[in-house]
């Protein structure tokens, strides 16, 4: 039985509910619909279409709202037709065109809401006449900028031209729009081809190429110019005044990874092999760091366009062992007692004074490097500096033999006695910082992990350095 009550009771509920939301469905159309209706009956059409649109999102059968769509949607039809003809008839071909596009927007929108409103037929053939007229004007005009070479503005009227009638002119059109486009990036990166910025070039051949392959011989210019940019550079074997033996093989191997992966398509790291068979081991750790007529013999025998030489100037460690201070903080207690007034058992919260262990300590690793990137063309420095990177590891948490969650940070003079400098702090970030010291990491990360991040930064440093450089500047 109280099944059965249940589900009538389920049934009636749904049944409210969606009686509610079409009455409330209804009522806010039937609102919109009358705002509709007093704009319209003051000529506002544009506004009234507006409302009876979103009256009838709302409830698509609401009979007012269709009958003031229609009515308003042929006032503004007729206001547009009379439009057209007169820019038609006075040759204003441009006005006439775009102000039957916006007349077929218009009927396209009001047809979803099946207003009956359409264009005139006798509209439709003028259009015709007048599409035609004014794309001959227009594509006259695009070829005229064209020949002025304004290619920006050609190739604007060429796209409204497209927009107006895509299959205008057939393939010319499309062709024509291209040189306008391509035209002025293609002689841009000419001109800086002849003026040595072949970086620069070849990005803007990359431009043509990538919307036409077989534009002129922008693909032939792109491949010269990507020739010229191209930057070989051998990398020396770094040298090492650190006490650790191999953390210059470590740099320079970041820093190569690094290079390598970010190099783009100009830089071109020599490879360690190629080199050797050129130049025996011997002679490049004598000449790790070289500079002036020594990177032109280099270059000369390596075919590099630059040496990268480097030092590794020192590699400080510094090891904290974790070391234990006692600290002072309060410990929440809460008692219970018999209230003889209210003649209850209440509860009342003291703070107790206790001691916490804090254990603080920091490993620590910093490297300094420095490098030099010479032109081997010129014997130039091109790019020099020192990059120093520390890589730090601290621990800092607290103990303590109980239950932590009780805790709270404070200060206190007397354990045994109250003082008026005595605090408890209960701020809830406060305490929050203090009690997660309780969970906190407590391994330091070895000094042998941190050397290896520290010469990771600095290979990443100077190899940005390196691939950010542009000899061309």
């Amino acid at each position: 039985m109280n099944i059965k009550m249940n589900i009538q009771h389920i049934v009636k509920t749904a049944f409210f509910l969606f009686f509610a939301i079409v009455i409330f469905s209804c009522n806010g159309s039937k609102s919109l619909a009358n705002k509709g209706d007093k704009l319209r009956e003051s000529g506002i059409h544009k506004q009234a279409i507006e409302y009876y649109i979103q009256s009838l999102n709302k409830d698509r059968s609401n009979v007012e709202a269709q009958v003031g769509l229609r009515k308003s949607g042929g006032e503004v039809m007729s206001k547009s037709a009379s439009k057209f003809f007169q820019a038609y008839n006075a040759d204003d071909y441009q006005s006439a065109v775009h102000t039957y596009l916006e007349m077929e927007k218009f009927e396209n929108r009001l047809d979803k809401y099946h207003a009956e409103v359409t264009i005139p037929r006798h509209i439709s053939s003028d259009f015709e006449i007048a599409k035609k007229k004014y794309l001959a004007i227009e594509f006259e005009k695009a070829n005229s900028l064209l020949a002025q070479e304004n290619f920006e503005e050609a190739e604007a009227v060429f796209h409204e031209i497209q927009l107006i009638e895509p299959s205008y002119k057939g393939s010319d059109l499309a062709k024509l729009k291209e040189i306008a486009q391509l035209e002025p990036i293609y002689r841009r990166g000419s001109e800086f081809l002849d003026r040595g910025k072949n970086r620069a070039a070849f990005y803007e051949f990359k431009k043509v190429v990538n919307k036409n392959v077989n534009y002129k011989d922008a693909k032939d210019k792109q491949d010269e110019s990507l020739s010229l940019a191209q930057f070989p550079i051998a990398v020396l074997k770094f040298k090492n005044y650190s006490d650790n033996t191999v953390a210059a093989a470590k740099v320079q191997a970041n820093a190569i990874d690094e290079l390598l992966k970010n190099k783009g398509p100009f830089i071109k790291i020599l490879d360690r092999t190629q080199m050797n068979r050129v130049l025996n081991e011997q002679y490049l750790a004598m000449n790790g760091w070289v500079e002036g007529s020594g990177a032109v013999r280099t270059g000369e025998i390596l075919g590099a366009k630059a040496i990268l030489s480097g030092k590794l100037l020192s590699v400080k460690t510094i090891t904290g062992k974790p070391s234990l201070t006692r600290k002072k903080g309060y410990k929440k207690v809460q008692e219970k007692y018999y209230n003889l007034q209210t003649k209850r058992t209440e509860t009342k919260v003291r703070y107790e004074k206790i001691y916490y262990n804090n254990f603080y300590g920091q490993n620590s690793v910093t490297v300094s490097f420095q490098y030099i990137l010479v032109s081997s063309e010129t014997g130039e420095v091109l790019l020099s500096g020192i990059a120093e990177e520390s890589m730090t590891s601290t621990v800092d948490y607290n103990t303590f033999k109980g239950d932590v969650t009780k805790l709270y940070p404070g200060t206190w003079i007397s354990r045994s006695s109250k003082s008026p400098s005595d605090r408890v702090y209960t701020n809830r970030s406060r305490v929050n910082t203090f009690q997660n010291k309780f969970s906190a990491n407590r391994t330091l990360t070895n000094t042998s992990e941190l050397a290896d991040g520290a010469y990771k930064k600095v290979g990443n440093a100077v190899s940005k350095k390196i691939y950010t450089f542009n000899p061309e500047q």
